[in-house]
Parts: C-alpha cells; sequence; structure tokens
C-alpha cells in the first residue's frame, strides 16, 4: 500500500494590538524572536522581520542585542525588499520610476500633438480641446504629480479611467498602453499578482513578523497581505487608533481582521514613565500634574547655533544616568541635520544617523551638466560653458578667443542659435580664426529634435564616445537593457534629456564616519521614520512654522473631496457586526492631504509620548533662506510651549529664548575655539581695513603698488568709462578678467552697431581713412537701406540654410535700426556747408595723443565722421578745419555747457569731462590734433541734438590740460580706485568678475577726489 503524503503544517496568522512598544516587546516579540532565532539556523526557509524603515530594524536589532538573542538566520527587510523577495524572477518586470516619468510624459506629449492638431484644423476652436492640450503639455513638462495620483488611486484598487479628470483619461490610457509594449508590470499590479499566487504557492518563510506598519502605510495592504500569505507563521503587531487619524486606523485594524482574525489585545504590563503626554493635549486638560515634567526650549539665531544648542542638550543629557537612547528628530534632510552630524563628531560623539546628507557620485560632474544643458538648448552661453568644462574639445583655441569671438558674432546677428553663428563663422573666409571656431561648432553633435527610445540611444553612444563617457554609456545601456527596442512611439528630446539626467543621478546617501554607529546612544531620525522607537530623551529640532507638519495641497488630478468619496464607496461593515469598518476586496484606503497633516501630527504626538526622562524642543529665529525674516515657529511648537508655560508665544518671547540660549551656549564653551591662524583669512582682514582707511585709493583698491613694464593702451570708449566704473576697467585691463555672464540687454548694443554700420556705408568708399564728397540726403538714404537690406538678405540666409525662420521680433528690431539710421541720416543732411567727409576714420592702434607738459597719452578707437571744409593736403589732417562727430544711438544730450558768461559754461564744460560725458570726443580731438588738423569741432548727433552748428571747440577741452594730464597719470601709475554702485536697482549695471563688497558712496567719492583731485565735481545733480 503507497505511503500517504504527510499533510502539509497549515498556515497560522496572530494579530496583536497594543497602546505601546513596550508592552509589545514583553509580551509579544521577545517570546517572538526567543522561538525564532536558534530555529532559523536549522530551517531551510526564510524567517523575515518586515519594519517600515530600516531604523526600525536597527532599534529592534540593538533590543535584541540588549537581551543577548542571537540575530544569524533572520532577515530584517524593508517593503522594497520584501517585495522582492515574494516577486523573484518577476522583480525585472517592475520598470523604475524614472522609466515610468518618460512614458507618461511620452504618452502627454503625443495626446497634445494629436489634439493640438485638431484644434488647428477646426474652423473654431473647442474650448475643451484647448484645455487638454494644455494640461498634456504641462504632464509632459513635468510628468511625476500625476503619476503618483495614479500610483495612489491605482494602489486603492480603483480604476483612473472611470474616475479620473476627463482631460486626463485619453493621457493615462495612452500611458497604459505604452506601459504594455514595453512589458512593463506596475508595482499595484505586480503586488495583487502576488497575492493572487500565493494561494497556489508554497510557502517562502517559516515565521514572519510584521511591526510598525499603520493607516499611513494604507498603499502596501496587497504586499503585506501576498507576504502574510507567503508565510507558514505570521505575527502583526497592531496599534490602537489614534484620535487624530481615526477613521483611517479603524479601517486599517478592522480589515486586518477581517481577512485573517480578530487582534489580541496586549496586556500592558510595564509601567512606562511619560512625563511629557500633556504637551500633545489642550492646555486646560485635567492630566497629572505629579507625572509632568517641562520641556527644555531652546530657540537658535541659526542653523548653525540651533545645531549647536542641540549638540550642548544632547551632552547635558548623555551625562545623566538615565539616558539610555537619545533621539533627535528632525522633519527632513537639510542643513540642519548635516550640521547636528558634524557638530556631534567634532565632540567626539558617536551617533547614528539615520538620514545621513547627499553626497555627488562619479557622474556628478560640471562637464556632463554643461552638455545636457547645451542639448537642452542650442545657445551661445550653453556652448560656451560646455567648451569651458571639456578643455580638450577645444582643438588649440583659447577659449577666451572663441567666447570673446562668438559674442561679437552675436552682437552682430542677435539671434541666439548655434547653428547660424557657426554658418555666419563659416562664411567669414578671409578670417582664419573664424573658419576654425566654425569647424569647432561643426564637430559638436547634437540629439535630433524628436525619435524614438532606441534611435536616441543610437545617437547618443558616439557622442558620449567621442567625449570619452564610456561608463556612462555602460549604465544608460545598463538601465535601457530589455525594453528600449518596444517603445516605439516617438518623444522629444527634452523628455530624453530628462531621462538621462535622472538615471545617472549618482548622488548617494552618505554620513561620517562617527555618524554610523547603529548600536550607539544617540541617533538622528526624522519624525516620519521615528514611530515605535522608544527613548530615554529626546530633542524635537527644526519646529519652525512650515517645516513639521509640511504644508499639503490637494492634487490637482484629484480632490480631497473626491477622495473622501471614494473612501466612503469602499468601506463596507465587517463580520464583527456595527462599528467593524472594514474595506473591500482588492480596495485600499485613499489618504488625502488632510490626512497626511493628521498623520503627521499623531508622529508628532508618539515623539512627545516616546521621551521617558527628558525633552528638549527646538527651532531657529531666522529663515536660512532669508536671514533678514524672523521665522515664526511651528503650531506644535507654539502650542507645547503654551501647555508647559501656561503662556502665549509671541516673537518677543522668541527674540528672549534665543538670547537666554545664545547665553547658556556661551557658559558652555563648547564650540567657543581659537580661530587657527591662517594667512589667506588674515590677508583678506587687512585688505578689508585698508579698503576702509581714509586716504588714497591703494593696492587693495583697484590700483598697481607700483608701475609695470608692459604699456596698457584703452580704447576711446573705455577712457570713457574709467571716470564712471574705474575698477571694471583696471580688472579687465590688468587682470584679464570681466564678468562672463552674458549681458541680457543686448538690444541696444545691436541697434548701435548696426546704425553705426548703415551710416558708415554713407561715404560709399572702400578705401579707409579717405575723404569723399558729402552726399545728398536722398543719397545717403539710399545708401543707408541698400546697407540694411543686404545685412537683412544676410540673416535670411543664415536662417533658410540653418533650418529656421526670421524671427518676428528680429525684423521688428530690425527695421526700428532703420528708422533710426534715416532719423540721423536726415539731421547728417542738415551740415552739407562742409563739403569733405571721411566715415569710420580708424586711428592707429596704439595712436599717441600729445598733452601740453609733453606727456604722452594712448588711444585706440575709431572715429565715426569727420567732416572737412576742404580736401587735406595728405592721408592725414595736416592744415585741414574738421569738424568730429560721434554718433549715438540713445537719447544724449548736446555737449554745448549751459551758462550765460564764458567762466559759467568752462565749469560746466569741466562737469561733462570730470563726469565722462565728453571723454571721447575728447580724445579724438586731440587724435586729429595729432594728426595735424588746424582748427577741430566736436558734435554728438543723436535723436536730441543736430548739426546746425558744432557743439565744441577742442580749443576749450584742451584747456583743461590738469584733467588730461590725470588721464596720463592713470595709464603710467595704474592707479584706477573704486567708484560707482556695484549693484543697481533701478539699471542695468555690469557685474564685477570678483566678489567685490559695497562701500559708501560719499566715503568713495571723497577717496575719488584724494586720488584724483583733478577730476573733484563738487554738484551731485548732472546737468
Amino acid at each position: 500500500m503507497p505511503r500517504r503524503k504527510p499533510e502539509e503544517p497549515k498556515r497560522s496568522v496572530s494579530l496583536h494590538i497594543g497602546s505601546s512598544f513596550a508592552s509589545a516587546w514583553e509580551s509579544v516579540l521577545l517570546p517572538w524572536f526567543k522561538e525564532v532565532g536558534l530555529a532559523s539556523l536549522t530551517n531551510n526557509e526564510t524567517v523575515a522581520v518586515a519594519t517600515p524603515f530600516p531604523s526600525g530594524a536597527a532599534f529592534l536589532r540593538s533590543k535584541l542585542l540588549e537581551h543577548e538573542i542571537p540575530l544569524l538566520g533572520v532577515k530584517f527587510v524593508t517593503p522594497a525588499r520584501l517585495r522582492e523577495l515574494l516577486l523573484a524572477e518577476d522583480a525585472s518586470a517592475l520598470p523604475l520610476r524614472e522609466h515610468l516619468r518618460l512614458l507618461l510624459a511620452t504618452a502627454a506629449e503625443s495626446v497634445a500633438a494629436r489634439n493640438s492638431a485638431e484644434v488647428d484644423s477646426a474652423a473654431v476652436a473647442a474650448s475643451a480641446e484647448e484645455a487638454l492640450v494644455a494640461i498634456a503639455k504641462s504632464i509632459s513638462r513635468s510628468p511625476d504629480n500625476l503619476l503618483r495620483v495614479f500610483d495612489q488611486v491605482s494602489a486603492a484598487g480603483w480604476n483612473f479611467q472611470n474616475i479620473g479628470a476627463p482631460a486626463v483619461r485619453e493621457i493615462i490610457q495612452e500611458f497604459r498602453g505604452l506601459v504594455r509594449q514595453c512589458q512593463f508590470k506596475l508595482v499595484h499590479e505586480a503586488d495583487r499578482d502576488a497575492l493572487a499566487a500565493a494561494r497556489s504557492a508554497p510557502p517562502r518563510f517559516s515565521h514572519l513578523l510584521l511591526i510598525g506598519f499603520t493607516a499611513k502605510h494604507w498603499p502596501l495592504w496587497p504586499l503585506l497581505q501576498a507576504a502574510v500569505s507567503f508565510a507558514r507563521r505570521t505575527s502583526v503587531v497592531l496599534e490602537y487608533p489614534r484620535e487624530q487619524t481615526r477613521a483611517a486606523d479603524e479601517s486599517w485594524i478592522g480589515t486586518w481582521e477581517e481577512h485573517f482574525d480578530s487582534a489580541a489585545p496586549i496586556a500592558d504590563r510595564t509601567q512606562q514613565n511619560r512625563p511629557f503626554v500633556h504637551l500633545n493635549q489642550p492646555a486646560n486638560t485635567g492630566t497629572d500634574l505629579d507625572g509632568r515634567k517641562e520641556p527644555r526650549f531652546l530657540v537658535g539665531l541659526n542653523a548653525t547655533e540651533q545645531a549647536q544648542a542641540i549638540c550642548a542638550i544632547a551632552l547635558k543629557f548623555l551625562a545623566e544616568k538615565s539616558c539610555t537612547r537619545l533621539g533627535i528628530l528632525f522633519p527632513r534632510a537639510g542643513a540642519l541635520t548635516r550640521l547636528v552630524s558634524a557638530f556631534l563628531t567634532q565632540l567626539g560623539i558617536p551617533h547614528h544617523d539615520a538620514i545621513g546628507h547627499l553626497a555627488p557620485g562619479e557622474f556628478e560632474e560640471p562637464a556632463w551638466n554643461a552638455w545636457i544643458h547645451l542639448q537642452e538648448n542650442h545657445q551661445l552661453e550653453p556652448v560656451l560653458r560646455f567648451l569651458e568644462a571639456n578643455p580638450d574639445f577645444v582643438d588649440g583655441l583659447s577659449i577666451q578667443e572663441v567666447r570673446e569671438n562668438l559674442r561679437w558674432v552675436y552682437r552682430q546677428i542677435l539671434i541666439d542659435d548655434i547653428n547660424l553663428l557657426r554658418e555666419y563663422c563659416a562664411r567669414q573666409t578671409e578670417n582664419e580664426k573664424f573658419a576654425r571656431i566654425a569647424k569647432l561648432l561643426r564637430s559638436i553633435a547634437f540629439l535630433p529634435s524628436k525619435a524614438t527610445l532606441a534611435q536616441f540611444l543610437t545617437e547618443t553612444k558616439p557622442v558620449l564616445s567621442k567625449l570619452k563617457w564610456d561608463n556612462r554609456w555602460a549604465e544608460i545601456e545598463r538601465f535601457a537593457q530589455g525594453w528600449s527596442a518596444a517603445n516605439s512611439a516617438e518623444f522629444s528630446r527634452a523628455i530624453y534629456l530628462r531621462w538621462l539626467k535622472e538615471i545617472l543621478d549618482s548622488f548617494t546617501i552618505a554620513r561620517a564616519p562617527q555618524a554610523d554607529h547603529v548600536y550607539s546612544r544617540v541617533h538622528l531620525l526624522s519624525y516620519g521614520e521615528a514611530g515605535g522607537h522608544e527613548w530615554s530623551h529626546s530633542i524635537l529640532a527644526g519646529l519652525n512654522q512650515g517645516e513639521w507638519p509640511q504644508s499639503q495641497r490637494e492634487s490637482g488630478f484629484l480632490s480631497d473631496e473626491e477622495i473622501i468619496d471614494l473612501n466612503a464607496r469602499a468601506t463596507r461593515r465587517g463580520k464583527q457586526g456595527e462599528g467593524h469598518s472594514v474595506l473591500a476586496k482588492d480596495k485600499t484606503f485613499l489618504l488625502s492631504a488632510q490626512d497626511e497633516r493628521q498623520i503627521a501630527l499623531r508622529q508628532f504626538g508618539a515623539a512627545l509620548e516616546s521621551a521617558e526622562h527628558g525633552l528638549a524642543i527646538t527651532a531657529s529665529l531666522l529663515q536660512e533662506s532669508a536671514p533678514e525674516r524672523v521665522w515664526n515657529p511651528s503650531e506644535l511648537f507654539s502650542q507645547a510651549y503654551f501647555v508647559a508655560r501656561n503662556a502665549p508665544l509671541s516673537q518677543e518671547t522668541m527674540s528672549i529664548l534665543r538670547e537666554k540660549t545664545s547665553a547658556w551656549l556661551k557658559d558652555q564653551e563648547l564650540f567657543e575655539s581659537a580661530p587657527a591662524a591662517d594667512a589667506e583669512i588674515d590677508q583678506t582682514r587687512i585688505a578689508y581695513e585698508a579698503r576702509r582707511t581714509e586716504g588714497e585709493f591703494g593696492e587693495y583698491e583697484f590700483a598697481l603698488r607700483e608701475p609695470i613694464d608692459r604699456e596698457i593702451t584703452l580704447r576711446a570708449t573705455e577712457w570713457d568709462k574709467v571716470v564712471k566704473t574705474p575698477a571694471l576697467i583696471w580688472l579687465k585691463k590688468y587682470l584679464g578678467v570681466e564678468n562672463q555672464e552674458p549681458d541680457l540687454n543686448q538690444w541696444n548694443a545691436a541697434t548701435g552697431t548696426w546704425v553705426h554700420d548703415w551710416l558708415a556705408d554713407i561715404a560709399a568708399s572702400e578705401e579707409k581713412n579717405t575723404f569723399v564728397d558729402f552726399p545728398t540726403g536722398n543719397e545717403m538714404c539710399k545708401r543707408i537701406a541698400g546697407a540694411a537690406q543686404r545685412f537683412r538678405k544676410t540673416i535670411v540666409d543664415l536662417c533658410t540654410v540653418s533650418g529656421r525662420t526670421v524671427p518676428d521680433w528680429w525684423s521688428s528690431g530690425w527695421s526700428n535700426a532703420l528708422a533710426l539710421a534715416d532719423f540721423l541720416a536726415s539731421k547728417l543732411a542738415e551740415a552739407n556747408a562742409w563739403p569733405r567727409m571721411a566715415a569710420e576714420w580708424k586711428l592707429e592702434s596704439a595712436q599717441l595723443l600729445s598733452l601740453n607738459d609733453g606727456n604722452k597719452l594712448r588711444v585706440r578707437g575709431r572715429i565715426d565722421l569727420i567732416l572737412a571744409q576742404k580736401q587735406p593736403n595728405d592721408s592725414q589732417l595736416t592744415g585741414a578745419d574738421v569738424w568730429i562727430v560721434d554718433y549715438k544711438t540713445g537719447s544724449q544730450k548736446p555737449l554745448t555747457p549751459p551758462g550765460k558768461t564764458p567762466e559759467a559754461r568752462a565749469a560746466n564744460l569741466r562737469k561733462k569731462l570730470v563726469r565722462g560725458d565728453a571723454i571721447q570726443l575728447g580724445l579724438y580731438g586731440l587724435a586729429a590734433r595729432e594728426l595735424g588738423a588746424a582748427e577741430i569741432h566736436l558734435s554728438i548727433l543723436s535723436l536730441r541734438t543736430d548739426l546746425e552748428r558744432p557743439q565744441l571747440a577742442m580749443a576749450d577741452l584742451a584747456a583743461d590740460s590738469d584733467f588730461w594730464t590725470e588721464l596720463y597719470r592713470i595709464q603710467e601709475t595704474g592707479i584706477f580706485g573704486l567708484r560707482g554702485l556695484i549693484r543697481n536697482e533701478f539699471g542695468f549695471n555690469p557685474d564685477y568678475p570678483l566678489a567685490t563688497l559695497p562701500l559708501d558712496k560719499e566715503f568713495l567719492d571723497e577717496k575719488w577726489v584724494l586720488t584724483h583731485p583733478a577730476f573733484a565735481d563738487d554738484e551731485d545733480d548732472r546737468s
């Protein structure tokens, strides 16, 4: 007779419910660990303990270590690891979050394009279709919000196609199609499949313990239910409902009892001391006064001082005999947590930083970020940043040369498109440097604007190979393996680049070696992870407004009202009868924004209850992001203070608390260490004080200590700025540095360049520095129009070759510049009494200007227009009476000094010089005198001036010889100084390339006059 197969032992589930970890430990947990501790060594099946967070497992390990219970063979797992164990081979089908974001963005982009085409083809666009297009575009740019709601709804067992907003149902339908196409399995589907498979599959666990899971973890219900089904014996420890989250808690406990059995109450055999529980209750609640203790309230000025206060009180707690376990709880990772860990390390206190901080990995480097930015924006500045981060790519060219030339090209065409810039450079065949720059730009490969994932990957591989980023490509290939070919949908480059950034994010959680002691007495945790822990002492940190509880907002895709309605539809009466609330099969409880807030309040309440002997509550007085603003305490800090002190917490009280905290810290003398000697820091202090010392400008104020051998030659326009922003000119000429950030106000510069170039064509001469006949007004307009049209045709050709149209804004700007050039030409025609003219007269590369005392001032530049009564005798200006005209495309006033007497006019002319309004024309006049001109007249031609008569005579400017001599002294000594605003809130000021602290204007004006007496200007108002 065949032997009968032994019957498989029946699987059992035991539920336990209690009010505290201490009672659960004595009655349930300790006996369970004693039972399974040795059995796990002889059992082929796994013994597992599941907790919501790793910190929960660390706490249990420390308790077991105290009781000398072996841990060999017991696996401590979090939900993510539990899912891997249950799914086994199927775990590979679960997509990364990054992949799902890519697919959802692709679906949204596809829906937007499809509906946009329908709207364009319709005679009258439907508002619903327009709304769908707008929503779809928004989702494609930021898919995470909708994906989070989709996960939440799907995990709760609802079909988004039935309950989602009509505008997004089409997007979700498309998204699900892409998920199926890639053969992905969503997490909620995998959890439910695991639950279904568990009914017929052999057990995976011999013993399973679930602890720490509450209503916060409703989305995990199918996973936890599947885990129980895969275990021979399961013990589940639940918590009694709390008032803040009663509805969610009762449904959570009731659903467990509905599927398994009634939870056995855990007898509270321990007399746990809870001296701070009253802080979580209203002030008028009757509580045992004998058991109460008052917490310490500490307020730091900022995060640094708050961190110091936390460490100081931690040391005080650790010195107490009753301190066995100290918990320091924070709202989230940030500066405060890192500072506390750093100070604890500095004080030599071993601790466990369960929060940690983000540390960059091998892929976080400027070159990679610059390449991503370049692929996102085919513009000049991203190209320059990419070349700066990848100097090997420049191929022998200087990055400074590339930057200067490309910015010059951009100012010429004013269309920030790298294809246009490259084509423009390629057409400058007579200039070898431009040809090399064009070749350099041609070597930069750009990804297509739209493609499938497989096509994008094919294009990416050679690009990364050329940049020697093989490790990055290997990582990309690993993430894309197995599903990239299945995704046949095309999507934009922006979505692909965002996916690349996400999958190659190599930031990791890091902590100092002294902050990684799991079994130490001091633990740094977030409020969300601290549930279920026991503390002899607690420090509740970072309790400022908006930090904890964090502000929760309703989702735009699923309102709180809809969530409440869905929960009501899913709720049933359980088998225990009236009052037994359970969720229907395959449904879970949806958490609204209000539920999340109540859970945060519950977690704070649990943190207050868990402290047995000591408690401190801390906050900051000032905001970290805006140090000038006072930061209100959170409602929890205010409530605890009111209950403890029976007094409201005002801003004045916060300031008093901060003063007391600061004084206490000074008494502790923990962080008052003498600074180590540092030569660089000392030198900085010397420079700081020297800049604030009365007297002339010295070596720390944009001035040379002694002259150098190298000759410095300034352009005429730069000499103009020497008296306005001398420091910027000094930095550029002597240190070779200037602000690398682009000037966002390029319109004025481009308009000026175009107008000057077109006005230069009125001479109609190919030869340089040559006089021609003065043309008529009609001839001027015709020549200007011809030059402008040729320029426009060049831009149109560049755009055509680059595959784009001329932007409307560019055409408008070009028309404005042409109108301005015509207007200036009409004014120029008034000067027809001067029959000879020379346009764009170029000075020698270093034109020497003789001053009255025999000194030579050097200048470079180009004179816009020289008018003459007769043809000069040679290529110079020997013996000629000339009228120099400088074009200004703004609204500059004429140079004619006001005044009724010669003395008044001379004084006002002097003001124009020292304020930098007449230096450029004065230098041109000195250059003309150097070239042999007899009588020299000067004028500015702008929207507010005319050429009926000259505005100045050079003799009047030359009379201020001390002024020109002072310019020479600046040239020879290199002593410039500091003047003008560092930052102008009401205008455009060039940024300083080096960090520069502002000084008082009146103080700088005094030093300016002491250093350059000839530049004294007694009045503040400009004429």
